[in-house]
């Protein structure tokens, strides 16, 4: 046993010897990028270095498997030749060496684009520009490869002076059954242990980038984080690539995505403004927007005191991608949710940052697991004071047993938690139960039975619940002074016709109706409407409206003047441009009124009359090329500023 502990001590000197190199790495991050964490005192930058030490370790774990497997494998003498441990040495001087390489050269790179590489210089090491450009950066900044050679030095001679000694222990002949047993147990201790550190700890997923800002600041988080651990996370990930339609200057005049509206500074409106996100609150379910009963009885109502946007629609069919819209104003025109791609450590602006400079208190609920979607780190990059989830929650009797705090509930508790906030405030509420598996709470059973499309009694449900926390709210003093926003995240299962006729006449659609909702675009229809109860903002609005709508019109609303960025447009100004638009596996669709481009990133494929021809079997792409051409102008304008933008880290003005 003596002689395999001495393996498990080599093993921790050597993974030691690893998390120095990191450690060194850091220093010289922070040295060479002084400027950018001025802000930052001795004690909070040693506290950001052991918040760091998780992403080095997960790292260091993932990448030295194979000797971490190598020291710790019951293999007897096997362990002490020559060849066995030369293999170890260069394996671990080389690999541990090149992700050093790596982040020091990143160190460097950091203070042109502000953020730490992604998977994306993969792609771009391997362009025609580097084997020229190598030797000029080499000599520009002679100090990086200089540090390098002084650690990967370091690295060697440590290792060197906790070499194996030519002295074995060989267990004795009546202990090898006790000393095979403890070595399989600590094998399979130690494997534990490696998994728990290469996932980042206990936590629901493994870490990401974005977890970097649940443990420190926005700021903070490039100085925590190591670029090997941002290539490893996001690699994989599909990468954009920037596009030429027109020149850039020009693609913004045809589609603006800066905005800044002309009002005095003393016009703005200290309003409380709260997010009421749905999950799955297609707008097939209301009744209101559909000539028959519904399923959303108390959401029909509010509708006819609200200012209701009767086309409107979601940006993609994930929940959070519709957070990271309506929050930011930027929808997703790529395949991966922006804080798990490649550019989750751009820049953004959202609606939290812009308030709280505002003197605004601002808080993110989600009834959810703590850690679901990453929602409680995203609160953080988004500038959010405070995430409250389950765990904030703090009482699992009203858990659901499989995704959080049953809506009703957790509306109540945002109620009251909203109540004890500091006016002006906002809020964004994401609710929950409304979602596979369907499930109410015991004492709802009756009052929500359930028929053959399971959906529609939580849709009821949480319906019920939301009428519940307006009852609440309405007794508060801050309600009368509050904009809501109340939109889906995206839609849900909508009815076959099968199904639509088994239902009793009052509860059917349409035949065109649920021809329309099982189209390319109608798979995107959600309600959007804006309820002021203290205010005469009421009417419809049957334009074309979207998602990333949103942010600027309530931003015009409150008379907002300072410049934004948003990829949509304000629903109070005549001139804006009334698009929907959306991309799923290559394909972007924009929506306009009645029609629907399907365009695949060099060519419009179709487009469809969605009132005349809601199946979309007639493509009217050589009929209607005025307006087909109109459609894919607006489609290149978008995708190209979006990839340009993202891929430049220019997501704010």
């Amino acid at each position: 046993m003596k002689d395999y502990n001495r393996h498990i001590l080599l093993l921790v000197k050597r993974l030691l010897i690893a998390l120095f190199l990191f450690f060194c790495a850091r220093v010289f991050f922070l040295v060479l990028n002084h400027s950018h964490f001025a802000y930052l005192s001795f004690l909070d930058a040693a506290y950001v270095f052991f918040v760091g030490m998780r992403f080095d370790l997960s790292v260091i774990v993932y990448f030295n498997l194979p000797i971490i497997l190598m020291h710790v494998l019951p293999l007897g003498k096997v362990k002490n030749k020559k060849g066995y441990q030369y293999f170890i040495k260069y394996y671990f001087v080389v690999v541990n060496s090149s992700l050093i390489l790596f982040d020091l050269g990143d160190a460097r790179y950091y203070d042109f684009t502000l953020k730490r590489s992604t998977a994306y210089l993969l792609y771009t090491l391997l362009s025609d520009d580097v084997p020229i450009l190598i030797p000029r950066f080499i000599v520009d900044y002679w100090y990086v490869p200089a540090t390098w050679i002084m650690l990967v030095l370091t690295a060697w001679l440590l290792y060197s002076m906790g070499n194996l000694q030519k002295k074995t222990f060989p267990d004795k002949a009546g202990n090898k059954f006790i000393s095979l047993a403890y070595q399989y147990m600590v094998f399979a201790i130690t494997l534990g242990l490696a998994l728990l550190g290469a996932r980042g700890g206990l936590q629901n997923r493994p870490l990401t980038v974005v977890n970097a800002t649940k443990y420190t600041s926005v700021k903070s988080a490039p100085l925590a984080l190591n670029t090997p651990f941002t290539i490893m996370t996001t690699y994989g990930h599909k990468y954009l690539e920037e596009k030429a339609y027109f020149e850039l200057g020009k693609s913004e005049e045809i589609y603006p995505i800066i905005h800044q509206y002309d009002y005095p500074d003393s016009a703005f409106r200290k309003i409380n403004v709260v997010f009421l996100l749905l999950e799955s609150f297609s707008r097939e379910y209301s009744g209101y927007l559909n000539g028959y009963k519904g399923y959303t009885p108390f959401l029909d109502s509010l509708m006819q005191h609200s200012l209701l946007f009767t086309n409107a629609y979601a940006t993609a069919t994930r929940s959070v991608d519709a957070v990271h819209t309506i929050t930011t104003g930027i929808a997703p025109l790529m395949d991966d949710p922006l804080t798990v791609s490649a550019y989750n450590t751009n820049k953004i602006n959202s609606i939290a940052q812009l308030l709280k400079e505002k003197g605004y208190q601002t808080g993110f609920f989600h009834g959810g697991n703590n850690g679901t979607l990453n929602f409680d780190s995203f609160s953080e990059m988004a500038g959010f004071d405070a995430y409250y989830g389950r765990d904030e929650y703090n009482n699992d009797a009203d858990y659901d047993g499989y995704w959080g705090i049953y809506d009703h509930a957790f509306l109540q508790y945002f109620a009251e938690k909203l109540d004890a906030f500091k006016s002006p405030f906002f809020a964004l509420e994401f609710t929950m139960s409304s979602h596979n598996p369907y499930k109410v709470p015991e004492e709802f059973q009756d009052k929500f039975p359930e028929d053959d499309v399971k959906m529609h009694r939580v849709i009821q449900y949480s319906d019920y619940a939301l009428q519940q926390f307006f009852k609440t709210a309405s007794a508060m003093p801050w309600f009368n002074n509050t904009l809501f926003v109340l939109l889906a995240d995206h839609t849900g299962h909508s009815v076959s016709m099968a199904e639509n006729m088994r239902k009793s006449p009052e509860y059917q659609l349409k035949e065109q109706q649920v021809k329309y909702y099982k189209s390319s675009a109608g798979q995107y229809a959600i309600p959007i409407l804006f309820y002021f109860p203290g205010d005469s903002l009421k009417g419809e609005r049957h334009f074309t409206f979207q998602q990333s709508d949103v942010l600027p019109s309530v931003l015009d609303y409150m008379c907002y003047n300072k410049p934004f960025l948003a990829f949509g447009n304000s629903a109070f100004k005549d001139s804006s441009i009334r698009v929907a638009y959306q991309s799923a596996h290559d394909v972007y669709q924009i929506t306009r009124g009645d029609y629907s481009l399907l365009f695949d990133g060099k060519k419009s494929v179709s487009l469809y009359n969605n009132q005349l021809d809601p199946q979309q079997k007639t493509n009217l792409i050589s009929s209607e090329k005025q307006i087909a051409t109109e459609l894919e102008t607006l489609i290149k304008a978008i995708v190209q500023q979006y990839n340009y933008r993202m891929l430049n880290n220019k997501l704010t003005p």
